[in-house]
């Protein structure tokens, strides 16, 4: 990517994460990943790793932002 595409990419994710939209999302996801923590409902091991890629996933989302972040101030020097 050439630093002004790498710019606007940077940009319009953090603009996305400035929205209401993001926010509501966000909060849904800790829901559910509050919802699918919960070991005591796993009958096996098919189920746990089902549940794990479930978390990695949602995990990662809620990680967007701080992700985002770290990376643009890494860019910047900061």
């Amino acid at each position: 990517m050439q630093d002004k595409e790498l710019q606007e990419f940077y940009e319009e994710q953090f603009s996305m994460f400035a929205t209401k939209g993001w926010r509501d999302f966000t909060e849904d996801m800790q829901e559910l990943f509050t919802a699918v923590d919960d070991l005591t409902t796993i009958d096996n091991e098919h189920t746990l790793w089902f549940r794990k890629g479930q978390l990695d996933v949602i995990q990662l989302i809620l990680d967007r932002k701080a992700a985002c972040e770290r990376v643009w101030s890494e860019l910047n020097g900061s």
